[in-house]
């Protein structure tokens, strides 16, 4: 503890001993175990009597709907929660004076970041428990479950970076958060909807028509690199691999061989070191923006 990042340690304590914590973590693991008891209920005892037969399926749907929604919960609170890491700082006008003591920019931002992500991540690890109750009917390893764990870290990492980015040049938390969910849909939402409309585009140019199953299969090319930035496409492909559940994107992808064969059979390693790297980059040009030497220049020029 003694070499821990002090901006992490004080931020971590301060949302330990909130009961705000302890509430959320409560209600977030009692909603998801009520789910999973419905749906061993429905699977084993009313359907047993309604069919006279066990669907084990719905074990498998329950596991790809607790992931999601553990996925969902992190895409949609980790911008609010990092938006404000540093520009609330700024508003509280503690941030020349953090920006003083010895503590470098780099573990400034290092710190707010994972103060802010730390939350999401304790209630993704509280939740395992509920999660590997589908190790009682089989389909989910302990290394499924590991590597959803990962996705999880990974991707509150990625988009906490660009939350923290903003925060860094924004010198209100609204507008902060409001950029950071602007980044978080582009990135999440809007890159593949646009990358499907070319392909749209190019279907019905080539062909005079287009349909869905025709695009699906046709999906190939460089820019289909810029889905290992996309997490969605990430959760997919272990969705698809672990429960069966998702669509057959890596396989179009695949199928011009080379590069793209490689990166479908590898899609969710190559799309953690692309996020991690991306991260990475984020945080690097947080912690350069918010060097104070940096910032009394640009001061000056304002002046």
């Amino acid at each position: 503890m003694r070499h821990l990042n002090p901006v992490y340690k004080i931020g971590l304590k301060q949302s330990a001993r909130t009961k705000k914590t302890i509430v959320l973590l409560l209600v977030y693991n009692f909603l998801l175990a009520g789910l999973g008891l419905l749906v061993f209920y429905l699977t084993f005892d009313q359907g047993g009597r309604v069919r006279e037969s066990v669907a084990y399926s719905g074990i498998l749907t329950l596991y790809s709907v607790m992931a999601a929604m553990e996925f969902v919960m992190i895409l949609f609170i980790v911008p609010a929660s990092t938006g404000g890491a540093v520009a609330g700082e700024r508003e509280k006008q503690t941030l020349d004076i953090l920006l003083s003591t010895k503590i470098t920019p780099f573990h400034i931002v290092t710190g707010k970041l994972a103060a802010s992500i730390s939350m999401v991540i304790l209630l993704a690890i509280s939740s395992m428990p509920t999660l590997s109750i589908v190790f009682s009917i089989g389909g989910i390893t302990f290394s499924d479950l590991f590597t959803f764990l990962l996705l999880l870290v990974v991707t509150a990492i990625y988009i906490g970076s660009f939350g923290i980015f903003f925060s860094v040049c924004c010198r209100k938390t609204t507008g902060a958060t409001v950029c950071a969910y602007l980044a978080m849909f582009v990135v999440v939402f809007l890159l593949p909807l646009l990358l499907f409309f070319f392909e749209f585009l190019e279907a019905f140019s080539n062909r005079g028509y287009w349909n869905i199953r025709s695009v699906m299969n046709s999906i190939s090319g460089k820019r289909t690199i810029l889905l290992l930035f996309n997490p969605l496409i990430s959760f997919i492909s272990i969705l698809r691999d672990q429960a069966g559940r998702g669509i057959t994107l890596m396989s179009s992808i695949g199928s011009e061989g080379g590069v793209m064969y490689f990166l479908s059979q590898h899609w969710f390693v190559a799309s953690m070191i692309s996020q991690a790297l991306a991260s990475g980059l984020m945080v690097a040009a947080s912690a350069w923006q918010l060097k104070p030497n940096r910032r009394k220049r640009l001061h000056h020029r304002r002046g």
